[in-house]
């Protein structure tokens, strides 16, 4: 630890990347440094992709503390007890609302002032909400970004009479809908795109989950808008109309649309536009911001709020992230650089999604898909396997892997698929499209 290191750090925010910071204060064991946190939840930090995975489950669901950070990735399990026994102090149910960068203090919401020699802002994203003025605000109209969110969805979700309405055919659509199956709920997704996942999967690979879903009781809208939520005499969601007139009669609704950079009070900070992730705090390859009377290497920003630099091929830009696999990585990066002002590492993330659904134990099948690389637009995408239950994709672009995909595969090919894409491994497309399974196909990347 260099002489510069600061001694009072203060992290804002109480996600994934708040928890795994602290785990990398820990393990570098660096003395007196003092580490706060305060989040604006009354939880510990804890893995944010539970929300909409177990946490929905109708038998045997998680709660807390079981998905405190860093079980997802390993590590223990830090439950508030582990904060105090660290010696860092976590302040929960507490909002900053003020920042002084002159001075270098942030303020709560109760008007306690705390000062720092070095602020991470771990922030995370909000949930994108529907305008009050066409209903989404109404009672029974849910969305889900926090451990509060999903708990009062899960019993939402078990006192429902009607079939539920799912917003958005993105990741939370799909996994909220995929809970509300497994309930035996028959939910109806409206989105505006003309399949599911449209950001990342084309028409053929969205048809195939779309289909599976469909067996489980799951309607699709497709190229759909909503025009109005409306409530009933109770001032509670009743129903949905589209754009078409179409009435759904519902009295539970979730919207998962995508989400929003809402950096507030640290606005001060440079941002970064992204038209696919609007908004964002921008980072050099240390996670330092920077910003109009912001002091050299003094505030830092991680995880999904952070606009960092990514390289595709020859083509650099800066973008947000938002997957819990940069949340840990770049708060363990940052931790680094926190510790030791002349730590010149570049970050370099690869990236990477992936989503579980159906795992109830009552489910004869689980959907279990991973992507690693690019989903570049140029990108001829070939799509191998029957999907019973294994499937492969692969981006191809110039001729060599740029991304690839693989559900329900074995740990190998998950390998395999991962490799071609972080190495861009050269590929005969034609071949490839001749692979009447996924096995083949791994064998002509491997």
């Amino acid at each position: 630890m260099s002489p510069s290191v600061a001694k009072k750090i203060v992290v804002v925010g109480g996600g994934v990347s708040a928890g795994y910071f602290a785990r990398a204060m820990v393990a570098a064991n660096a003395p007196g440094a003092a580490l706060t946190i305060i989040s604006s939840e009354n939880v510990a930090p804890y893995e944010r992709p539970a929300l909409t995975k177990a946490v929905l489950h109708a038998e045997s669901p998680a709660r807390l503390p079981g998905f405190h950070t860093s079980v997802g990735g390993g590590g223990e399990r830090q439950t508030e007890e582990w904060y105090t026994e660290k010696g860092i102090t976590l302040k929960l149910g507490t909002t900053v609302v003020g920042w002084d960068k002159a001075n270098q203090t942030v303020t709560t919401d109760a008007g306690d002032v705390t000062s720092y020699d070095k602020l991470v802002v771990a922030i995370g994203c909000t949930a994108l909400k529907l305008p009050a003025s066409i209903g989404g605000g109404l009672s029974g109209v849910h969305y889900v970004r926090n451990n509060a969110d999903a708990l009062a969805l899960a019993e939402a979700m078990s006192t429902a009479k009607k079939q539920p309405v799912v917003i958005g055919g993105g990741y939370i659509g799909l996994e909220v809908s995929a809970a509300l199956a497994a309930r035996g709920m028959n939910p109806r997704v409206v989105l505006m795109e003309p399949h599911v996942m449209a950001r990342l999967w084309n028409s053929e690979i969205a048809q195939k989950y779309e289909q599976f879903f469909e067996t489980k009781g799951v309607a699709f809208y497709c190229n759909a808008k909503v025009k109005a939520i409306n409530a009933g005499d109770d001032g509670a969601v009743a129903s949905v109309t589209l754009a078409d007139g179409e009435v759904l009669e519902t009295d539970l609704v979730v919207v998962g649309v995508g989400a929003g950079a809402n950096y507030a009070p640290f606005d001060g900070l440079d941002s970064t536009p992204d038209p696919r992730s609007p908004g964002g705090i921008a980072v050099d390859g240390m996670f330092c911001a920077s910003g109009a009377g912001v002091a050299d290497k003094t505030v830092y920003a991680v995880g999904d709020i952070a606009a960092f630099s990514i390289a595709d091929g020859e083509t650099v830009s800066q973008t947000r992230m938002e997957h819990v696999a940069h949340a840990r990585s770049s708060a363990a990066h940052c931790a680094a650089a926190v510790l030791d002002d002349t730590f010149a590492t570049e970050y370099k993330y690869f990236p990477f999604f992936y989503s579980r659904v159906f795992e109830q134990k009552d489910q004869a099948r689980a959907l279990n898909w991973a992507f690693w690389g690019f989903a570049r637009d140029t990108a001829d995408v070939v799509v191998v396997g029957d999907f019973a239950p294994k499937l492969c994709a692969f981006w191809i672009d110039g001729g060599k892997v740029v991304g690839a995909m693989c559900e329900s595969g074995t740990e190998e090919e998950r390998d395999v698929c991962k490799n071609a894409a972080t190495r861009k491994v050269p590929v005969d497309t034609q071949a490839l499209k001749k692979c009447h399974c996924v096995e083949g196909a791994i064998a002509l990347l491997r």
